[in-house]
């Protein structure tokens, strides 16, 4: 698991390199897990307006959430700049071909505009999380950048080195 309550930077996806673009908190706390984005973004792209809609295909922030550690299977949370949802169980045997179950978001978030671009915040609580073990839990952290020109760029915590977030041994 990462060191918790550290302010890091996500990585370009590909390449590894570090980028400013956006800045990532996470914070196990007492009754749930804390994840925060600071996203610097001139042109916001995201037309989704309900939960569970392919938000992934705009601009959005995901957290990948293993709560004993298990890589195989995990949570997918991610969220709009504009504060829509996506919450689902991901099975992921081979690791690289990954089952997607939506469910309800069982968390919260919250999304402002700032100067640069957006601010997210996301409680899951522990609740949600079936088998959940501090020591054991793995996660990784994403932000998806859909630019005016249909391109996205793809940014992690620990970046996986291809085109996909789904790659479960890059979960820390």
């Amino acid at each position: 698991m990462i060191e918790t309550d550290k302010t890091y930077y996500l990585h370009e996806n590909v390449t590894g390199r570090e980028d400013l673009g956006c800045r990532f908190r996470c914070v196990l706390g007492e009754k749930g897990a804390e994840f925060c984005f600071d996203v610097k973004d001139e042109d916001l792209i995201s037309p989704y307006r309900e939960d569970n809609e392919d938000i992934w295909q705009g601009d959005a922030v995901e957290v990948f959430f293993s709560p004993d550690g298990d890589t195989s299977r995990y949570k997918e949370l991610e969220v709009s700049p504009f504060g829509v949802r996506f919450y689902g169980n991901i099975f992921n045997e081979d690791g690289k071909t990954p089952v997607l179950e939506k469910l309800t978001p069982p968390f919260e978030a919250s999304a402002e505009r700032t100067e640069e671009g957006y601010r997210v915040a996301i409680f899951l609580p522990y609740t949600a999380l079936q088998g959940f073990d501090r020591a054991r839990a793995k996660m990784n952290a994403f932000r998806l950048d859909k630019k005016t020109n249909g391109e996205q760029r793809l940014y992690a915590l620990n970046p996986t080195h291809c085109d996909s977030f789904h790659r479960s041994e890059y979960l820390i």
